[in-house]
């Protein structure tokens, strides 16, 4: 879990790709079969389709936060918002309800992504101050829910090794990246180890794996997202942002060369771009 090497880290320039105002740009995912960037502005309560190449947005409108959304493989979107996980037909906007597994009010949806398998696996955090071990992992296949983890405190980024049997997971109070075995058919995952530690006074955000199963790491607080080689837990390069806190970050683009990360709004100092979306060629 080595943060620090004698290696001069390779750093890498973003460009602004998207901008609203968005207070807590989040959650970035993207639909391959469209060519399509989904993000959530938490806050405000939308979720943005971009299309990165010609600046088009359709946007959808949720009822409170909504903590992620992502694309289901028959191109429906499967989000998290206040009351509930729900499908929305991309055309229509129609909305269908598929579960509520959070019961604790003081807990809303967080970051949430599919397995290789297609099951949406979802977190919750504390509305204000954060609640000690009060936090869960979900897991969301079809209409059955069942849970992946407790006693979390800020339910954060997820990923998955290329062979899917490891799966990473950031609960932000600890500073770090847990290792987990992931049984691909059930969607249980047991704790290993961990594999990266933040230790420059930053916090570990939302995250993504790549195509050749490195990590990136949004670092909230730390103006950076950098990428790691979780099997020797050394940095390999940091993304310079412009802003104060990157939020999440996912591979996009024809060839998955590209690192799109959402950023948010510091509430203490007026940064021109916080809380736009950024692009970095990464290949």
């Amino acid at each position: 879990m080595s943060e620090q090497s004698n290696q001069t880290k390779e750093v890498l320039q973003p460009a602004l790709v998207f901008y609203t105002g968005a207070s807590l740009l989040e959650g970035p995912h993207w639909d391959a079969a469209k060519q399509l960037l989904y993000c959530v502005s938490i806050e405000q309560q939308i979720i943005y389709a971009i299309r990165p190449e010609n600046g088009e947005v359709t946007s959808y409108v949720t009822d409170g936060p909504v903590g992620c959304a992502v694309v289901e493989e028959d191109g429906m979107i499967l989000e998290a918002e206040l009351d509930g996980i729900y499908r929305i037909h991309p055309e229509t906007k129609e909305k269908m309800f598929v579960a509520h597994p959070n019961t604790d009010k003081r807990m809303r949806y967080n970051d949430g992504k599919l397995d290789p398998n297609g099951r949406l696996l979802v977190g919750t955090m504390s509305y204000t101050e954060e609640v000690a071990d009060g936090a869960a992992l979900y897991a969301i296949e079809n209409e059955t829910v069942r849970t992946v983890l407790t006693e979390t405190t800020l339910s954060n980024g997820l990923g998955w090794s290329l062979d899917g049997t490891k799966m990473y997971f950031i609960d932000t109070p600890t500073k770090k990246v847990g290792q987990y075995h992931y049984d691909l058919e059930t969607g249980a995952a047991t704790f290993e180890k961990y594999i990266v530690e933040i230790k420059d006074g930053s916090s570990p955000d939302g995250m993504c794996v790549d195509i050749d199963g490195m990590i990136w790491v949004a670092q909230y607080g730390g103006q950076k997202v950098c990428k790691w080689n979780p099997e020797a837990g050394e940095k390999l390069k940091e993304v310079q942002m412009p802003v104060k806190n990157p939020t999440s970050c996912c591979v996009g683009g024809v060839n998955k060369d590209y690192l799109y990360i959402t950023t948010a709004k510091d509430g203490k100092k007026t940064e021109a771009l916080a809380g736009g979306l950024f692009r970095v060629k990464i290949r």
